[in-house]
C-alpha cells in the first residue's frame, strides 16, 4: 500500500489549481480551444469550446483575472473577475433571449468549483458568466428605480 505524504498532497494540490489557471488563462483569455482538449471533461468538450467561443464572440477583449484560489484534495475554488466588452451579441439562458451588442464595458465578480483528476476537470460548477450583475451592466436589465 503506497502512503500519501503531506508535501504529495501540497504538490498535488498546486499541480490541481495550476489546471485551472492555464485553464483561465489559455481558453478563457485567449481562446486557445486545444487548450480545453487537454484539460477539459472529456464527454463534454464540444460544450466547453462552444462555451469558451461564445463568450469570447460576445465580448472579444473577455479576461478572467484570478482574484483568489484554494484547494483540498481534488477540489479547486476559484473566485474570479470577468471584464470585458460587449461587442456581439450574447445568449442569455437567464434572460432566455439574445442580447444584442451595447458596446458596453463589464467587470463581474464570479466563483468556480472544479475537481480535478490526473491533470484534467472532470467536474464543475460555475457562478458568473451569466449573472444578473453582468446583465445589468449590459443594459439588459433594469433594477426598479432605473
Amino acid at each position: 500500500m503506497t502512503q500519501t505524504t503531506p508535501t504529495d498532497t501540497a504538490q498535488s494540490t498546486e499541480a490541481n489549481k495550476h489546471v485551472i489557471r492555464k485553464l483561465f488563462d489559455e481558453a478563457f483569455n485567449q481562446g486557445n480551444l486545444e487548450t480545453v482538449d487537454g484539460l477539459w471533461i472529456p464527454s463534454e468538450l464540444e460544450s466547453g469550446k462552444r462555451s469558451i467561443v461564445a463568450l469570447r464572440s460576445a465580448f472579444p477583449d473577455y479576461h478572467r483575472t484570478i482574484e483568489a484560489q484554494i484547494a483540498d484534495g481534488d477540489l479547486v475554488v476559484t473566485r474570479w473577475t470577468a471584464r470585458g466588452t460587449h461587442r456581439g451579441p450574447f445568449s442569455s439562458r437567464i434572460l432566455g433571449t439574445t442580447v444584442a451588442p451595447t458596446g458596453a464595458r463589464f467587470d463581474t465578480p464570479g466563483i468556480s468549483m472544479h475537481r480535478v483528476e490526473a491533470g484534467r476537470v472532470v467536474e464543475a460548477w460555475v457562478m458568473g458568466n451569466d449573472s444578473a450583475e453582468l446583465l445589468l451592466q449590459l443594459g439588459a436589465l433594469r433594477t426598479q428605480t432605473g
